[in-house]
């Protein structure tokens, strides 16, 4: 596999509108409950990478941390989290990715915010899209939208109503 790191797949998992909006005052702009339970499918029993601003959302949300993965959470500063044995927190890429690494699980999705899916990107083996149709208001973007037919290749598409499940693999 193509990744900078071998023995962890890094996967980037975003609902990406057509403009390229991923969200709008910290929080999703649009409402597919398709997409919230194919992201807790793919994700369930896997690590969790995710900004501290991100993760505040959700816990915000969901009342804690997301269930049944690690929550590695990435802080420049300590951040008053939840005391809850799945939460670690990184201070870097690299400390995110050994985290990861550390629960055995091989694989890892990277779930934002913007500057955390711009930081993973070049380590990325895979993406995860959930491609949405309609272009939406926004101020957050996914880094390098649409993704470079040079860097990128589609290995899987799963159409629905307005929108799709893509799978793009990092090309050597």
């Amino acid at each position: 596999m193509a990744g900078t790191d071998q023995d962890l797949d890094v996967v980037l998992i975003a609902a990406v509108a057509a403009n390229g909006v991923i969200g709008s005052d910290g929080e999703l702009p649009w409402d597919i409950p398709e997409d919230m339970a194919h992201f807790k499918e793919t994700t369930m029993g896997h690590p969790v990478i995710v900004g501290r601003t991100t993760f505040e959302n959700v816990v915000a949300g969901l009342g804690g941390p997301l269930p049944g993965r690690t929550n590695v959470v990435l802080s420049r500063s300590d951040p008053d989290l939840p005391d809850d044995e799945s939460i670690v927190v990184t201070e870097s890429i690299d400390a995110a990715i050994e985290a990861a690494r550390a629960t055995g699980a091989g694989k890892a999705y990277v779930m934002g915010g913007a500057s955390v899916y711009d930081a993973f990107l070049d380590r990325a083996d895979r993406l995860v899209l959930t491609e949405i149709e309609e272009s939406y208001d926004g101020e957050t973007t996914f880094p390098g939208w649409p993704p470079s037919e040079v860097a990128w290749t589609e290995i899987e598409r799963d159409e629905r109503d307005g929108f799709a499940f893509v799978t793009y693999e990092r090309v050597e």
